[in-house]
């Protein structure tokens, strides 16, 4: 890949690799310091670029799983889990307040992010992120058909996990309404 083919096809990805760094590290620094390696290691290896079929996937791959490493040596350093805030307004607004919808994407994020891999690159990529079944099965390296999968369990885990938030105290979390 020639240095123009390089400002062509890589550099406008650097905004959804952020967006994307950002999601998995809920830090705009470290996030920024992501992307910044992320381009200098494609612009390292620009001439093996062109021997992917897909160059754009391949750059989110390799955000992707250096995003995974920082939040390993992030959690043996501080030995907590990671707290982060993913406000949307994916809820009904007439029967939510904003305020509760904001309140339940940060339990959502907060529990896809205590997940295992591949669970959390599923929900963080398809749901959060919104890319394509497709896309996000070429990034996680896996079939559509795997991904479901992944994306239905995990999915399952958050509704039960907040279930178990929601009904805390009010007798219906021990099969007693």
């Amino acid at each position: 890949m020639t240095p123009e083919e390089f400002r062509k096809v890589i550099l406008p990805e650097g905004q959804r690799l952020y967006a994307l760094a950002y999601r998995f590290l809920n830090n705009r620094e470290e996030a920024e310091d992501t992307v910044q390696e992320v381009m200098m290691k494609l612009w390292e290896e620009r001439t093996r670029l062109g021997d992917y079929a897909n160059p754009a996937a391949w750059a989110t791959t390799v955000t992707r799983n250096m995003c995974i490493d920082l939040l390993r040596k992030r959690r043996k350093m501080t030995h907590e889990e990671i707290d982060s805030v993913w406000v949307t307004g994916n809820a009904d607004e007439g029967a939510v307040s904003a305020s509760d919808s904001r309140e339940a994407a940060m339990l959502i994020t907060q529990i896809a992010e205590r997940m295992k891999e591949p669970y959390r690159s599923a929900v963080i990529l398809r749901d959060m992120e919104g890319y394509s079944y497709e896309e996000a099965a070429v990034v996680m390296k896996t079939s559509v058909e795997t991904l479901r999968t992944i994306l239905s369990r995990a999915r399952k885990s958050i509704r039960e996990e907040l279930e178990k938030i929601y009904s805390y105290g009010t007798g219906r979390d021990k099969g007693t309404a």
